[in-house]
């Protein structure tokens, strides 16, 4: 029956519950945004192009020389010589101590500035101390630290350095043999199939404009990631099993292949700089999961300490520090970010860095007050 000069009265009431339905959904979708906005962080957008690589024959790959691009949402300027920031000279300024870092994307400072990254921290720490530095970022995102010491011996050593710094991360183990270049620049793991090079569109800049609208809702992405990690925990990739093998001390055949590859390489930079004359020393970047929660059994980093205790190397673990100033995750490291220290995180390990290298320089000038002593280089003891 309809009503007089109107619609039916079930389509009138239909109306009304749409609308009613409507307005619930869009007031619970805004409560959900601003407890989502108090509750989690804000993820950090992706701005396209990212960094691109080439192939190698003797490091796999390198970073594309004479590049502009971002790691995350930072700008980084890749120079002739393939590497992060300033040209320099390989013959070092007078009365400037040069410090060279061997690294992954922790020591190239993916997500940071070039202000931020630990490689200029500790140059400025240094120099608020009287100490004139030259710091030379040589670290490249996805390095193991086998190519990082034949780096080293290719062209490390062109730079003359008194200071060689391997910052070490977890996945520093990695055999990166059979890592790939595509084309367009791409970085493929070993572990990725051949179709990862074709072009996709959510690589393409209007692909990262679209992932970086739905950044924008807090609800949206952290739905996304509590998804992505309920999948992690029933059906984990090759990297989060990689990593626990070592968190939990499980001695794998890649575990231990691994590792020897990283003892070998820890030799050879022991006997490069016998040759070449420099001090080296490994740091150790820690695992925010190992800062929030302890693993006993942990392959890392004590089987790194002792490698390097066995070459007569310093070794500085910077997981102590990190505990002592870790106010969640965000306080240290890049949200949503399993591996990586924000600017505070490459801060703090900075100061630390620059302590060990202060106190190693005063220990230097003691032991050399019967001789002659030449401020502007550390000698080898």
């Amino acid at each position: 029956m309809k009503q007089l000069g109107g619609e039916p009265r079930h389509t009138t009431k239909l109306w009304h519950n749409l609308v009613l339905l409507g307005f619930s959904v869009g007031l619970a979708l805004v409560a959900g945004e601003i407890a989502a906005r108090l509750i989690l962080p804000g993820p950090v957008p992706w701005l396209y192009p990212q960094i691109l690589y080439r192939t190698d024959p003797e490091l796999v790959f390198t970073l594309a020389p004479d590049q502009v691009a971002f790691t995350a949402d930072k700008p980084v300027r890749i120079n002739s010589r393939k590497l992060r920031g300033p040209l320099f000279e390989f013959t070092p300024r007078p009365g400037y101590i040069r410090l060279l870092w061997l690294g992954d994307s922790i020591v190239f400072g993916f997500g940071v500035t070039d202000e931020e990254v630990v490689t200029r921290r500790v140059e400025d720490r240094l120099e608020r101390r009287g100490v004139r530095t030259e710091s030379i970022n040589t670290a490249v995102p996805a390095y193991n630290t086998e190519q990082e010491v034949t780096f080293m011996a290719l062209d490390g050593i062109r730079y003359h350095p008194d200071w060689v710094i391997l910052g070490f991360c977890w996945n520093d183990i990695n055999d990166q043999l059979g890592a790939r270049i595509c084309p367009n620049g791409w970085l493929v793991s070993t572990t990725a199939g051949e179709g990862n090079c074709e072009p996709s569109f959510l690589e393409s800049s209007k692909g990262y404009a679209i992932r970086n609208a739905l950044k924008r809702s807090r609800l949206v992405y952290g739905v996304m990631e509590g998804v992505r990690a309920l999948h992690e925990e029933f059906s984990p990739d090759d990297h989060s099993l990689f990593r626990s093998e070592i968190l939990e001390g499980r001695e794998t055949e890649r575990v231990q292949a691994g590792w020897k590859r990283v003892e070998e390489a820890v030799h050879h930079l022991r006997v490069l700089g016998e040759k070449a004359d420099f001090h080296a020393v490994i740091v150790a970047f820690p695992l925010p999961l190992a800062v929030e929660r302890s693993y006993p059994r942990s392959e890392y980093p004590s089987r790194l300490r002792d490698i390097a205790t066995r070459e007569g190397l310093p070794f500085l673990d910077l997981e102590p520090s990190f505990r002592r100033a870790y106010r969640g995750h965000e306080s240290l490291f890049i949200p949503y970010d399993a591996d990586h220290p924000n600017a505070a995180g490459h801060d703090l390990a900075a100061r630390e860095i620059a302590d060990f290298l202060v106190a190693h320089r005063q220990a230097q000038a003691e032991s050399a007050r019967e001789g002659p002593y030449k401020t502007a280089v550390i000698k080898k003891p």
